[in-house]
């Protein structure tokens, strides 16, 4: 226990916001974790003070499940993991909108997923979602983040990035540049085709017209139901997998760190990467919540 912390902040609490929801713990000074709660997406993307919005209501309902009235902010200490840090005009405004925070400590949801899988060790994670990044804490104690460029240009075996290669494998069944498949067949259902060619080109000539990264990402769930059964479902995966090894390579080039895969899809990317590296994967100790309470502390103790 850091008596030090514990006079000064009455909770500390750790933050993961992202593009589709806010996770947080909230732990007392001395550790000991009292509630978790999730609200609505703070990435900075979609605005900072929406970003404030949505913590603030987050951190409301965990309190309000913990039984305890909210106390003052001057009273916490609060540790972000956030999308959108790695453009600095977004994380200073996000800082300089502090609603009155005792202290906080802002970084990437990267780092703070790497704090949370390793708890401060070092090792490697790599975020498999909607989008993908890498991060690294060396035995020296340098982090170093790769990837995250975003959609569409990077993000490799990401969902986004899997459903770019799948609407193209339609997209070359329509051309007769590669045969018909059960996989393209469903695709082309789900982008509103009814079966009819004109149908069918139409449907997809309009899901294209309106897709963003999040609907590239729900065409990802097609490639592994046909995965057992369909060599160019199976050949995306293994692509996938090649592009984790080079991002795993890059991170740590010793190959001697543990990595932990890491978001909705590691458990299914896992089988597909080179077996020497499946050796060296280990699961996540915990989350970036986690990884914020972390940072947090962290920064105190500074």
């Amino acid at each position: 226990m850091n008596t030090t912390l514990d006079s000064a902040y009455e909770y500390l609490i750790g933050i993961d916001g992202g593009g589709t929801k806010t996770q947080i713990r909230i732990a007392r000074a001395d550790g000991s974790v009292i509630a978790e709660a999730t609200g609505g997406p703070s990435a900075l993307m979609h605005g900072r003070d929406k970003a404030w919005a949505a913590i603030g209501s987050a951190i409301h309902t965990g309190f309000h499940k913990a039984g305890i009235s909210a106390p003052s902010y001057n009273r916490i200490a609060a540790g972000f993991g956030l999308s959108g840090v790695n453009v600095p005009s977004w994380a200073a405004e996000f800082t300089a909108l502090n609603p009155g925070f005792g202290s906080i400590a802002v970084a990437s949801d990267a780092i703070t997923t790497l704090l949370g899988a390793h708890q401060g060790r070092p090792g490697a994670i790599i975020a498999l979602g909607t989008g993908s990044i890498g991060a690294v804490l060396k035995p020296d104690g340098v982090q170093h983040i790769i990837g995250g460029w975003g959609f569409p240009s990077g993000d490799e075996a990401s969902g986004a990035w899997l459903g770019i290669l799948a609407i193209n494998h339609v997209e070359q069944v329509f051309d007769g540049r590669t045969p018909q498949s059960i996989l393209a067949t469903n695709i082309i259902r789900h982008c509103g085709g009814d079966g009819t060619d004109k149908s069918n080109r139409d449907s997809v000539l309009a899901w294209l017209a309106n897709a963003n990264q999040s609907m590239y990402a729900q065409l990802a769930p097609f490639i592994f139901q046909h995965a057992v059964d369909d060599e160019v479902a199976r050949n995306m995966l293994w692509r996938a997998g090649n592009e984790i090894a080079k991002m795993a390579l890059a991170l740590d080039v010793s190959e001697q760190l543990p990595l932990a895969l890491c978001g909705g899809l590691a458990h299914v990317l896992k089988d597909y990467l080179p077996q020497t590296l499946q050796l060296r994967t280990v699961p996540p100790e915990a989350d970036s919540s986690s990884g914020g309470l972390l940072l947090i502390r962290q920064h105190l103790e500074q």
